[in-house]
C-alpha cells in the first residue's frame, strides 16, 4: 500500500518533500543527538555530510576526513566516531557509495537528513564545514593503506579488462571538455571551458603509450567526441558502450598510471595512490594539487598575439595563479594554449619513465625542480605563510627545459 496516496491532496505535498516523515522522526533524531552529547566524555562522535553527487568531492573528500579520523584517533586517548551522511538520491557513481557506505559508519535517507541538521547547529558535532580536498597534512601520503574493496560479484567487467590488456600494464587518459557539465548541470557552466581540451590532441600521446606496452583507456561519462585511433592497445572506453560505474572506480584503482587533465574523476586514482600526471592543467597552482604528489604540465599563459610563456612573477603580479573562471584570463588579455601533440607525447614520455624508474632528471632540471619548490612554498600570494600549503607536486621536467623562463 502506498501509504502517501491515501494522504490528503495537502498532506501529499507534504509527503513528498519529507516533511511528515521528517516530523516523525524528529523527537528520536533529538534523543539520538542528546545521546551524542551525553557520551562526549567516553567517546566525541560528529556527523559528516558527505559531497556524493560530485565525484571529485565524493572520492577525495571522504577520503580525507576518513584519514583524519583515523589520525585522531592515533593520537588522542578519547576515540573519535565519524559517522557519514549519504543525502544526494542520485550520487556521482552508485558503486562508490556502495563500497563507502560498505566501509564507512553512514546514515541516509531522513534519519541522515536530520541527524546532520540538527549537530550541524552545534559546536564540534558536526564535521561538514571542515570538508576539503586539500591534503594539508600529508593523509593521503600516511601509511594508510586505502580500504574500498571491490567485490568479485564483478568478475565478468574484470575479467573483460584484463582480456583487453592481455595481461599487460594499463593506462588511464581522462581529457575534460564540456560536454559533461552541459548535460548534467541547468545553469550555464561555460565559465569552466578553460580547462577544456582537444581529444585529437591526445591520439599521438595514446599511440606512443601503447607501444610501450600499456593498454590505453579514454575515460569519461559524457564526452563531445571520441578518441580515434587504430592502434589495438587505445580503447575508446567513453563511447564504445563497455563503461559501466564499477568499471569507472576499478580502472582508476588499478591503473599503471593516471594521465589527466584536472577533472573530477581522476580523485579516483587519487584515492587509490595511483601515479597521476596533469597536462593541460590549470589552473597552474590549484592547491588542491600541487598538495599532491603528482606530475604537472600546465596549460600555457602567453600574452596575446605572443610566442613567451607568462612566467610565475608574471601570474602572480596578474592574479593569474589560481583563477577558476575562463573570464579572469580574458580580461587579463591573456591567452590560453594547449600543449602540442609533441608536447604530450614528450609529457607522457617522461611519466612513463618516472613510473618504470628509468626517469633521468639532469642536473639543471633538479636545480630548477628546487627553485621552483622554493618559490611556491614562500610566494606571498601563493602561501598564507611560509610552507603552509606543502608542495609536493612536481612540475614535468620537460615543461621545465622547453619553458625556462617560467622560473623568471
Amino acid at each position: 500500500m502506498n501509504l502517501k496516496s491515501k494522504l490528503p491532496p495537502g498532506f501529499q505535498k507534504y509527503a513528498s518533500f519529507g516533511i511528515i516523515p521528517k516530523i516523525i522522526l524528529l523527537p528520536f533524531a533529538l534523543i539520538t543527538v542528546t545521546g551524542f552529547a551525553l557520551f562526549r566524555p567516553l567517546i566525541l562522535i560528529q556527523i559528516h555530510k558527505v559531497i556524493d553527487w560530485r565525484i571529485g568531492h565524493f572520492t577525495t573528500n571522504s577520503e580525507i576526513t576518513r584519514l583524519k579520523t583515523i589520525d585522531y584517533n592515533n593520537h588522542h586517548a578519547k576515540k573519535l566516531l565519524t559517522i557519514y551522511y549519504f543525502g544526494s538520491k542520485v550520487p556521482s557513481n552508485n558503486f562508490l557509495r556502495e563500497i563507502w557506505t560498505r566501509n564507512l559508519p553512514s546514515v541516509h535517507g531522513h534519519w541522515g537528513w536530520l541527524l546532520n541538521a540538527i549537530t550541524s547547529k552545534l559546536a564540534n558535532m558536526n564535521s561538514s564545514t571542515d570538508s576539503t580536498n586539500i591534503d594539508l597534512s600529508g593523509l593521503l601520503l600516511s601509511e594508510n593503506k586505502p580500504i574500498l574493496a571491490l567485490k568479485r560479484k564483478h568478475r565478468s567487467e574484470i575479467d573483460l579488462i584484463k582480456n583487453l590488456c592481455n595481461g599487460d600494464s594499463f593506462v588511464c587518459l581522462n581529457v575534460r571538455d564540456s560536454a559533461f557539465m552541459s548535460a548534467t548541470r541547468k545553469r550555464d557552466m561555460s565559465y569552466h571551458n578553460y580547462r577544456d581540451s582537444d581529444i585529437s590532441t591526445y591520439v599521438k600521446a595514446a599511440e606512443v603509450l601503447a607501444e610501450m606496452g600499456y593498454t590505453v583507456f579514454r575515460m569519461g561519462a559524457i564526452v563531445k567526441e571520441p578518441l580515434i585511433s587504430k592502434h589495438p592497445r587505445v580503447v575508446n572506453y567513453a563511447t564504445n558502450g563497455m563503461r559501466t560505474e564499477f568499471l569507472d572506480i576499478f580502472l582508476g584503482a588499478h591503473c599503471t598510471f593516471c594521465i589527466s587533465t584536472g577533472s573530477g574523476w581522476d580523485s579516483v586514482p587519487t584515492i587509490f595512490r595511483r601515479p597521476i600526471m596533469l597536462v593541460n592543467h590549470l589552473p597552474t597552482f590549484e592547491t588542491s594539487t600541487i598538495t599532491l604528489p603528482i606530475t604537472i604540465y600546465p596549460k600555457l599563459l602567453m600574452e596575446t598575439k605572443s610566442p613567451i610563456t607568462l612566467s610565475i612573477k608574471a601570474l602572480t603580479e596578474r592574479n593569474l595563479a589560481t583563477p577558476h573562471n575562463s573570464a579572469a584570463y580574458a580580461d587579463a588579455g591573456v591567452q590560453i594554449r594547449d600543449l602540442s601533440s609533441e608536447e604530450l607525447v614528450e609529457a607522457v614520455t617522461e611519466m612513463a619513465q618516472r613510473v618504470e624508474g628509468t626517469f633521468v632528471e639532469t642536473p639543471e632540471q633538479k636545480e630548477m625542480q628546487a627553485k621552483l619548490k622554493h618559490i611556491l612554498s614562500t610566494h606571498p600570494k601563493l602561501q598564507p605563510t611560509p610552507n603552509y600549503y606543502p608542495i609536493r607536486a612536481e612540475f614535468a621536467s620537460c615543461f621545465l627545459s622547453r619553458y625556462p623562463n617560467f622560473l623568471d
